[in-house]
């Protein structure tokens, strides 16, 4: 699982050899933490955290659910970077009655360096909670700069540091990295040297800056309905110009006014003479027309709107009598009987020849 680096501690606990002497085998089961408060030092300060059995719990859980062995080193060089051959292999985590246990199969290096007593003490590296308490292990180090209780990260020894000219605080490679991709320089402090504080300031800032894109950028999409920016180009790319969409619907109305129009003649319900105001009224409003031809009476018997090819047959002329209802449309028209027939003659002349 992973574990935020700004969280480690290096701890110096006790040496192995307490009681041992030189040349004697050392010791491969040992306190890896004491349950109660631990202090430590760093620079010259001292501070402690809690270990209880809760955290030991943790820590093991942690072990397991990587299923690997974790490294010992020499003198923290896995956590320095470089070159870190491994002294030895904590194969099992387990809880006692003082506090946490580890098992460790060590190499003959370190063996012989243990017997000869050139090293004599453990460290281990955790990654403390948010709760200030340990969570997991990092690494263990064989070292002899304990400090006889525990040290912040990046502290190998019990030295307070604090007025050391050759004392070089590098800022972490990873915040370096972070800040390049992100596109934030590196901040320095009045010194010249790196400011680790404020360049994470400025990361936040930007992550903050890029969350609030990310936000509104999201908000678009769920506006157009797509998952993706592609998406939106591509509906782009068919969209018409709303010049384009006027004339196709401009060409949809009138079509479909001529089919209202044509099925009203057809239909015996319009006269010619009503031709050019149904075509406009069903243009502008084609419910409305369509509204007006389903109320209104048939006025012509036969298809109106039919136009006959050739010479009509011969009828016997009947004189044309109006109904009450056919003078009250004729009048709703502005027409008079005369009007009508005179305009039904030209039209049947004009059909003739």
């Amino acid at each position: 699982m992973p574990h935020d680096a700004d969280n480690l501690i290096y701890l110096a606990i006790q040496p192995f050899d307490d009681e041992a002497k030189a040349g004697e085998a050392p010791v491969t089961h040992f306190l890896l933490l004491r349950y109660g408060q631990t202090e430590y030092t760093k620079d010259g300060k001292q501070a402690a955290f809690a270990f209880a059995e809760k955290d030991a719990d943790a820590v093991i859980a942690d072990f397991k659910q990587r299923g690997k062995d974790l490294v010992m080193d020499y003198d923290h060089a896995t956590v320095k970077g470089g070159m870190a051959p491994a002294s030895g292999w904590i194969t099992n985590l387990s809880k006692e009655a003082d506090g946490l246990f580890a098992d460790v199969e060590w190499t003959e290096e370190a063996k012989q360096r243990l017997e000869k007593r050139e090293y004599r003490y453990h460290s281990p590296v955790i990654y403390f909670g948010k709760d200030g308490h340990p969570r997991a292990l990092h690494s263990v180090a064989l070292t002899n700069h304990p400090a006889f209780h525990a040290y912040p990260a990046l502290a190998a020894d019990d030295i307070d540091n604090t007025n050391n000219p050759n004392k070089e605080k590098r800022m972490n490679e990873t915040i370096k990295k972070l800040a390049a991709s992100l596109g934030v320089p590196v901040a320095f402090a009045d010194d010249g040297k790196e400011d680790e504080a404020k360049t994470m300031q400025a990361i936040e800032a930007k992550l903050a800056e890029l969350q609030t894109v990310k936000q509104t950028a999201d908000n678009f999409l769920k506006g157009q309905n797509a998952n993706t920016f592609d998406d939106v180009a591509g509906k782009i790319a068919g969209m018409k110009s709303a010049e384009d969409y006027a004339k196709i619907e401009s060409e949809l109305a009138t079509l479909k006014a001529g089919g209202l129009v044509a099925k009203a003649f057809a239909d015996g319900k319009l006269v010619e003479a009503q031709r050019k105001w149904a075509e406009d009224y069903a243009a502008r409003n084609p419910e409305g027309f369509k509204a007006f031809c389903d109320n209104a009476p048939k006025v012509t018997p036969g298809p109106a709107a039919t136009i006959p090819t050739g010479k009509p047959a011969a009828t016997e002329d009947k004189p044309q009598t109006f109904s009450d209802e056919d003078k009250k449309i004729l009048a709703a028209c502005g027409m008079t009987e005369e009007d009508f027939k005179e305009k039904k003659e030209d039209t049947t002349n004009k059909e003739g020849k």
